[in-house]
């Protein structure tokens, strides 16, 4: 004989309007122990994201593939990261939020198993693909459940340490990724990266079975609307491999151009088939909030701001300062610590700070901090760009607790899968637009920079006395041949005397060009975060009084699997 669904207790006023919640067998939910558990796959998650970038030479090398190729192994999974959040969200509130985490856990655990044991490149990248739907129904389901199960008193604790996870996950994904490459040499090598998903996976499944409750919206239906999801996946798909693609294929490119056409089409598209659905995929309703909005703006902003200058960091330190891709991934690791250390300081505050407070002042922080890289001298110490990281990524970690508290505060909570789907997908895009924009200004600048370098560098060989007109010919070739991609000098000694001034001047000449190319991209990046203050002025932490049609049964009791 079944058991009969267990139910909430309408909440009081002296329960922070937060229903109490109990497990099928009767044991009470624990918050904090549903957060230790589904942290196992949000964080994995996310760290597949950036791990594989310092893997993608390894694995290039060991399948016998070409660079744009390998490339792939972290575009196909960004991409489809970014394309699915929304849907995956919007299933969690039909079918379950926690049934679908599990299977979104289950998906992401047999998509690393076969990376780890794909024998080529294109097998790799599908298996990325498979990888990454899991990993969107990870991220995007699991700070609904997050916020349905913590009073609100300690929501903004729980966010906090939800954001800061986040943030950690982008630092430790590099120098993970290169540890594992060190252990691993000679033995599977990069399947290591994939590899070390399996354990965690497995603890979080039986945690999250034993301890999290299941939630939907118990008006929904279960029929998936498939036009909608076709058509929205199109339309964020080909915007993100437009923005992926335009540094390139060319921004006025026909490829580019009809990437955004077919995405402005089908986005148009979706958004007509939703205008007629009962119950979208995506309710559009969410942007009435005015919170919600100006949050999601800001969230876009920030993303850019703080993920794409991550990439820009390790390219720094590897071509302005020679060091290996392992020692500057642990170079840049103090951005991401700062942000951890501040988002945690700011949740565990509780409701000290208020949240829009917290957006404005870390927009503010991460701006300060870019716009301190700018002035780096060129011949720049470890410590000069240490502070300078500190500082952006107090600012950084500030925002990781406020915008996603402000951003789903106004949301309906039986809509709070759609909503942070929604929330997350434009983090993502942010993300893609950030590494996008970054990389393309940066090839641009090396690309000007060493230009304007290579003709002085050429003019000081032609005017120098000293040397014969042999060697001036062989320099100036060799300054004709440099690669502006590789940063640094091209000089080389090339004089064949060390001590000859000139090597010193070229040189200089060089190392200047480099920075300036580097400083450049820092001054937009302090222009995001400092421009996005500007919507974060638009939040407000009011709450809703919502008498949706559905809400109100929610509030007072949910539905509980068996």
């Amino acid at each position: 004989m079944s058991q009969a669904p267990d139910q909430l207790n309408v909440p009081g006023p002296d329960m922070n309007d937060q229903p109490h919640l109990r497990m099928p067998d009767g044991r009470e939910v624990k918050p904090w122990l549903v957060l230790f558990s589904i942290v196992f796959g949000f964080f994995m998650s996310l760290l597949d994201a950036t791990i594989s970038n310092i893997a993608l030479d390894n694995i290039q090398t060991n399948l016998k593939t070409d660079l744009t190729t390998v490339s792939w192994v972290l575009n196909a999974y960004i991409l489809t990261f970014a394309a699915l959040l929304v849907t995956a969200g919007r299933l969690a509130d039909q079918f379950g939020r926690k049934r679908v985490y599990m299977v979104g856990m289950i998906l992401f655990s047999l998509g690393s198993l076969l990376c780890a044991l794909a024998p080529s490149i294109e097998l790799l990248i599908t298996f990325r693909v498979a990888q990454a739907i899991g990993a969107s129904v990870l991220e995007a389901v699991s700070l609904a459940i997050i916020l349905a199960v913590f009073p609100r008193d300690k929501r903004t604790a729980a966010i906090g340490i939800w954001g800061a996870l986040a943030g950690l996950a982008a630092a430790v994904g590099p120098v993970l990724g290169g540890f594992l490459l060190e252990i691993g040499k000679g033995n599977f090598e990069w399947r290591w990266i994939f590899f070390v998903n399996l354990p965690f996976c497995l603890a979080g499944l039986v945690m999250i079975a034993r301890n999290v409750p299941e939630m939907r919206d118990p008006q929904a239906t279960r029929r998936v609307d498939l036009a909608g999801v076709v058509a929205l996946s199109i339309g964020i798909f080909c915007l993100a491999l437009g923005f992926t693609q335009a540094t390139d294929w060319g921004w006025g490119s026909a490829g580019v151009l009809g990437l955004f056409g077919t995405s402005i089409v089908a986005l148009v598209g979706f958004y007509l088939i939703e205008t007629h659905q009962a119950q979208p995929i995506l309710d559009f309703g969410l942007f009435k909030f005015r919170s919600f909005t100006a949050t999601c703006l800001v969230g876009v902003m920030f993303t850019i701001a703080f993920q794409g200058i991550l990439i820009v960091l390790i390219q720094y330190f590897i071509i302005a300062q020679g060091k290996s891709p392992l020692d500057a991934a642990l170079a840049i690791i103090w951005m991401p610590l700062a942000a951890f250390v501040s988002a945690a300081a700011s949740g565990a505050s509780g409701d000290k700070f208020s949240p829009r407070l917290l957006i404005i002042a870390g927009m503010f922080l991460m701006g300060v901090g870019l716009l301190s890289l700018y002035t780096l001298p060129v011949n720049a110490t470890y410590l000069d760009t240490v502070w300078r990281e500190a500082i952006a990524g107090l600012g950084a970690g500030f925002c990781f607790t406020g915008l996603p508290n402000i951003a789903l505060s106004q949301v309906p909570r039986a809509r709070l899968g759609a909503g942070s789907g929604a929330y997350n997908t434009f983090q993502e895009l942010g993300f893609v637009l950030g590494i996008a924009i970054f990389i393309s200004l940066l090839t641009g600048q090396f690309k000007t920079n060493f230009s304007e370098a290579r003709t002085q560098a050429v003019a000081q060989v032609q005017a120098d006395q000293t040397l014969p007109p042999t060697a001036k010919t062989a320099i100036i070739s060799g300054l004709e041949k440099s690669n502006p991609q590789t940063g640094g000098s091209p000089s080389n000694g090339a004089t064949g005397n060390q001590g000859n001034p000139l090597n010193g001047q070229i040189d200089g000449l060089f190392k200047k060009a480099t920075l300036d190319s580097f400083t450049f991209v820092w001054f937009a990046a302090a222009m995001f975060a400092l421009f996005g203050i500007v919507p974060a002025l638009f939040t407000s932490e009011a709450k809703p009084a919502s008498t949706e049609t559905g809400d109100d049964e929610f509030e007072a009791g949910l539905e509980f699997a068996h």
